[in-house]
């Protein structure tokens, strides 16, 4: 994978190492299973793990309606999280891998398991992302590297010659190809500018 210069969210994959048709199905698979294990968990996995906890564990001395909006905020924090996650952080407060060991965790500290727990699929998830969208890019071998510049020396030479200046100037009309009578409308003006022209002349001799 390559990152692509001015766009961070993408990297560029050489054609000779881009997944197949085969591999891409296997990724898409391996995706959507991984979706399926990050569903949001239901009310009920998360009341008995929370009740499992609580009766199990020291808990702060709460009247009837906190015990009822601490509930609700255990279902509002972990409810984002799947119920294998909510199961597993319970078994760790639990055991004692987690937490104080006496008190039962609050909802922020389950939840701060749950998404170290979860972290591994969403960078599985991330990465086969950065495949599947990945700009597969070719990279040209020796034959066809030595065709293109084959190719491209053909084009230079064909735009030199087409922009090289004629040799030669255009060829004069030939004879029979002059219109006679405009050669002949030519004449009798020539003819009458010389004869106003002499008359000019000699009334200029005769003026005093």
């Amino acid at each position: 994978m390559e990152p692509i210069p001015g766009n961070f969210r993408r990297y560029a994959l050489s054609g000779a190492v881009a997944p197949t048709d085969e591999q891409r199905g296997l990724l898409l698979s391996r995706r959507a299973e991984i979706d399926a294990g990050l569903v949001g968990s239901d009310q009920t996995t998360i009341r008995k793990n929370v009740g499992i906890l609580r009766s199990s564990m020291a808990t702060a001395q709460l009247g009837p309606e906190a015990v009822q909006l601490a509930k609700e905020g255990f279902i509002l924090v972990l409810g984002q999280y799947p119920a294998w996650a909510v199961a597993e952080a319970t078994m760790r407060f639990l055991s004692g891998k987690v937490g104080n060991k006496v008190y039962a965790p609050t909802a922020a500290e389950m939840a701060e398991v749950c998404r170290s727990l979860i972290s591994e699929p969403l960078a599985e998830r991330a990465r086969i992302n950065a495949i599947l969208d990945a700009e597969v890019y070719h990279v040209a071998g020796e034959a066809e590297r030595a065709q293109i510049a084959a190719m491209h020396a053909e084009f230079v030479a064909e735009t030199t010659r087409r922009a090289a200046p004629p040799k030669s100037t255009a060829p004069e009309p030939v004879s029979e190809m002059r219109d006679p009578n405009l050669a002949g409308d030519l004449d009798v003006r020539r003819k009458r500018r010389e004869a106003a022209e002499r008359e000019a002349a000699a009334a200029q001799e005769q003026a005093p």
